[in-house]
């Protein structure tokens, strides 16, 4: 039985040394003195400083020719001759394509026939009415003169649709692709080719409700496209005088110049309208904020060590954010490295941008 107790004792205070060594496992050994400090943490960091801040809306729009316009004929005729090169550029005026006029140049040649023979009447009957007024009647001289007119007023609607056979453009414009080529029977559907005017471009865009009175005629906006990395500028040109009821938005139309042609009709443009302007605000890179369980935060470089600063954030710009509370110009934040940065460690800024 006494063996029995101390074997059981000798058990329990073995358990009791394995609990004992297992937690001081657990537990790490305190720095010893005179240990080497923390590294400092490498990141880039933003100096703060009070600058104008512009609150701006964001949209999307579309580019539009100055002015575009599909070439058809006014009239069913054979095409005859086509007197432009796909793609190129043509003046106000100048001819596109002709169409067959063989029948009405012959009638123009019959009625100037009549025109002449009718003029000659009344030129006798003229002389008769003046020096021998009882040898004609007044009303045979107004028959005369009315035939005369009758027949000028033919070859004058003739002339017009003789007119009507040559298309020509209608403003400096590019021409577009040829849907037709000579030989075609040509009627008013038919579409002969496009002709766009890209002087100029217009842009397309819509806006919240909420910002409809804060868009003026010639009010500057900036915008950028698929494929060019730089921003392009224009004016507002005309507002729509209602909202859309479907979207609960306004239309608005922009011009910008495009002298070299880089701005294509159709594309896709971002655009940013500038709604207000405001001094000494705080704007901090969008990268630097951190989302919290509150809110957002920031680190800011405080003697020397990080802290986390939480702030609130006003407007949004394309890559900055605005700092309603929370900082003050002059500080530090961190702007790099954030996944490595802790509350308190040491940090060395590796490079500064104001």
């Amino acid at each position: 039985m006494r063996r029995g107790r101390l074997l059981a004792v000798s058990g329990a205070a073995a358990l009791a040394l394995g609990i004992a060594f297992a937690a001081s496992r657990s537990t790490p050994d305190p720095e010893p003195a005179g240990a080497e400090p923390e590294a400092p943490l490498r990141a880039d960091g933003f100096v703060l400083r009070a600058e104008p801040i512009e609150e701006t809306v964001g949209t999307v729009g579309t580019l539009a020719a100055n002015e575009a316009v599909d070439m058809v004929a006014e009239l069913s005729r054979r095409l005859v001759s086509v007197d432009v090169a796909e793609g190129s550029a043509v003046r106000k005026g100048e001819r596109l394509f002709k169409l067959d006029d063989a029948d009405l140049r012959a009638t123009l040649a019959e009625l100037e026939v009549r025109r002449r023979l009718a003029a000659r009447t009344l030129e006798r009957q003229r002389a008769l009415l003046e020096y021998e007024k009882r040898a004609l009647s007044q009303q045979a001289y107004d028959q005369a003169k009315t035939d005369l007119e009758a027949v000028e007023a033919e070859i004058a609607a003739l002339r017009v649709t003789l007119a009507k056979t040559e298309i020509r453009a209608p403003f400096d414009a590019r021409v577009g692709l040829r849907h037709v080529s000579e030989g075609a029977w040509i009627t008013p559907e038919t579409i002969l080719t496009t002709l766009q005017d890209t002087s100029r471009i217009k842009i397309d865009f819509t806006l919240p409700e909420r910002h409809a009175g804060a868009v003026a005629i010639d009010q500057p906006f900036r915008f950028r496209v698929v494929g060019r990395s730089e921003d392009f500028e224009g004016r507002v040109i005309a507002v729509e005088p209602a909202i859309d009821r479907a979207t609960r938005s306004v239309r608005v139309r922009g011009i910008t110049e495009n002298p070299d042609g880089a701005l294509v009709p159709g594309a896709f443009a971002t655009v940013e309208v500038p709604l207000a302007r405001r001094d000494g605000g705080l704007l901090v890179p969008a990268q630097a904020i951190i989302p919290s369980a509150t809110g957002h935060a920031v680190y800011v470089l405080a003697e020397g060590r990080a802290e986390l600063r939480e702030i609130e954030i006003g407007i949004r710009t394309r890559d900055s954010v605005e700092v309603l509370r929370g900082l003050a110009a002059g500080e530090t934040v961190l702007t790099s490295n954030l996944l490595r940065v802790r509350e308190g460690a040491p940090v060395e800024i590796a490079g500064e941008r104001r």
